[in-house]
Parts: C-alpha cells; structure tokens; sequence
C-alpha cells in the first residue's frame, strides 16, 4: 500500500476523540513518515505537514516533546510542523530551535525578536548562529543566555556586538569568564576588561597578551583607553578634578592624606584624578578601581605604587559607607594585601600603565 493511503487511513481515524488514541496516530503518521522520507515541498510532504501538525495541536504537551525530538534533526521535516514546534512551550520548542536545520535564520529571528529567556538560550547554543541572530540575543537576552551565547564557538559576533557584551561584563561576572576565554575576542576589548575581572582571569588575559606581537598589544591598549576615556570627556568634573590635584601637588599636598580625605568626604571625581597621578594608571582605571565589588584591581594598583599597607586598607574601607563597623575588616584586608607579592602587582600593572604612556 503506497505512503498516501496508509496516511489517508490513518487520517481516518484520527476522527476518534481519545486523547491516547491521537497520541498513538502521533506515533503512528510519524513511524510512517521516517519509513521513506518524502522531499521537503512534495505533495506527500505538504499532506504529513498537514496531519501531523493537527495532531500535535491537540495531543498533550509530552507527546508534543517526544515529537519535537524525533523530527529536530531531520532535514526533510514538514516546515510547518517545525514552525509550530519551534514556537510552542520550550520544553517542546528547545530541540528544535537548538537543531533543525529545516528552520532558517528570518526563521529564528522571527522567533528571537519576541521569544523568551528559554527559546533565545537554546537558539544560543545552535551549531551556527548568524550575526544578525546574535545580535538580537544579546539584545534581548538576559546574562546567562548571551553567556551560552558568547562560549558557542559556532556563534559570530559582529564587532558592535562584543562591544555591547564587554559592557555589560563590567558588571556581570556570568559574562567575564566566556568573553575572555573565546578565541576571538579582540584585544582591546579584552584590555577594557583587565580591571574588571578576577584574579585567574586577569592571569588569562596577560597570558593572552604575552603571545600578541608588540605594536598589535600597543594598538590595543590604545584602543581601549581612547574608548573608555571618552565616557569621562562629558564629565566637567574632571577638568575642575584636575586643576585641583595639580593645586594640590604644587603645594605638595598630594598625598596619601589627601586621597584618604577625598574618599571620606565622598569627592570621588577628585579621588580618581589624584590615585591616577599618584600611582600611574589612568582615570578610568582608577574609578574601576574604586566602584567595582572586587577588592583586587585596588590592591594591585596600591601593591604596585608602593602604598603602605595602612593606606590601602583605609582606601579599601573608605570606597564603601564608612559608618561605624566600617574597619571590622581591616586585618582581613591587610592580609590580603601582605599576599600580594610586588612581581604580581607588576605583572598586572604592565599592561595598565601601558595604556597610559601611550596616550601619553
């Protein structure tokens, strides 16, 4: 009996009403499906698309998974079967949005530009996902889904894109760990992140760079400071911080007493402008510093400047709301500071202070 008639007959009775009996022609009108594949766009094929996608309507969800599963990676499934899939509940959607290759990118960006966290993550982790798909993923997905998203070596990213996602890396340590370890995350990028992220990544990116010919890292850090220092050109404050730190050095007042003054009184713009001076980085590293959870780039910077240990840990405790437990911790800080050997401050700060004489 030819594929036709056998589907005919099973659309038949299809008209029964049980819900275990239309689950069990699900089944069936698939089994029959894979026996002898029909080409995508073929009569047979627009009748399957037609069966199948009917009973998967009215069938329950379970059913519905199990069926999303068998068809995700065939090439020839009925496209409106795998449209309806695709669109359904993720438990049913997910295999089809992370494998069928019936479905195309106008597809998944379709779905995408609506989608929720569930259907945007699976799509993160397709074996290839276009720029324009990735672009929207990380527009409207959340960190853990651009996470998947930036760790899929399949999924190209256009420039703007790891611009937007090193962004948010600067706060989100869910996105640190995947964009310094893809390969093709740029330099200068990867350079924006030094003040940002832990200890074993910041070891990660320096030995990134120490493999990076010379003038490319050169260009790099001069990329990365350009870019980030433009967030401060807008801020007024910084001119007027300036001329009074300058002030402030002529009268030789440009001290650890100072900068201990400025924090406790909340000057934080002329706080950034004299740490920078004082310890050789610059303004925008200096405000990471200070702003970001991590105690770390801090140490590092103060460990490296040569500050007393006393002084580090009133910057440490100064940066937070100094209210009246606010030292409880300060022997915890000073041990830390004490672990800190000057080679590993040095080491970190190389690539810091790079970006400054460049400018320079």
């Amino acid at each position: 009996m030819a594929v036709v008639s056998k589907l005919n007959n099973l659309v038949d009775l299809a008209r029964e009403k049980s819900s275990e009996r239309r689950r069990t022609l699900l089944r069936e009108v698939t089994d029959l499906f894979f026996e002898e594949v029909p080409s995508q766009g073929s009569a047979t094929s627009r009748k399957f698309d037609e069966v199948l996608s009917s009973l998967a309507e009215q069938t329950a969800q379970d059913a519905r998974e199990e069926l999303s599963q068998r068809f995700s990676e065939a090439p020839e499934a009925p496209r409106g079967l795998v449209l309806q899939l695709a669109q359904d509940a993720i438990e049913v959607a997910a295999p089809m949005l992370a494998k069928s290759s019936v479905l195309s990118n106008d597809d998944l960006l379709s779905i995408a530009e609506t989608a929720g966290q569930g259907h945007l993550k699976a799509m993160s982790g397709r074996e290839d996902v276009c720029e324009r798909l990735s672009d929207t993923i990380v527009r409207r997905g959340d960190d853990e889904t651009v996470a998947k998203l930036i760790r899929n070596d399949g999924a190209r990213l256009s420039r703007e894109t790891f611009e937007t996602v090193t962004e948010r890396a600067e706060s989100s340590p869910v996105l640190q760990g995947p964009l310094v370890e893809r390969e093709d995350t740029p330099n200068d990028l990867l350079a924006d992140l030094m003040l940002t992220v832990g200890n074993s990544l910041r070891e990660r990116i320096v030995e990134r760079f120490d493999t990076v010919d010379p003038a490319l890292l050169e260009q790099a850090m001069e990329a990365s400071r350009a870019r980030l220092a433009e967030r401060l050109e807008e801020d007024k404050a910084v001119a007027a911080a300036q001329k009074f730190v300058q002030s402030m050095a002529v009268r030789k007042q440009l001290n650890g007493n100072l900068l201990a003054r400025l924090l406790r009184e909340r000057e934080f713009t002329k706080f950034y402008v004299a740490f920078a001076e004082m310890t050789g980085v610059d303004i925008v590293a200096a405000r990471r510093a200070v702003q970001q959870e991590s105690i770390d780039p801090l140490a590092l910077i103060c460990k490296s400047a040569g500050f007393e240990k006393a002084l580090f840990v009133t910057l440490a405790v100064l940066r937070g709301a100094a209210d009246e437990n606010a030292f409880k911790d300060a022997r915890e800080l000073g041990q830390l500071y004490d672990k800190i050997s000057g080679d590993d401050a040095a080491r970190a700060m190389r690539f810091w202070r790079m970006r400054k004489s460049v400018a320079a």
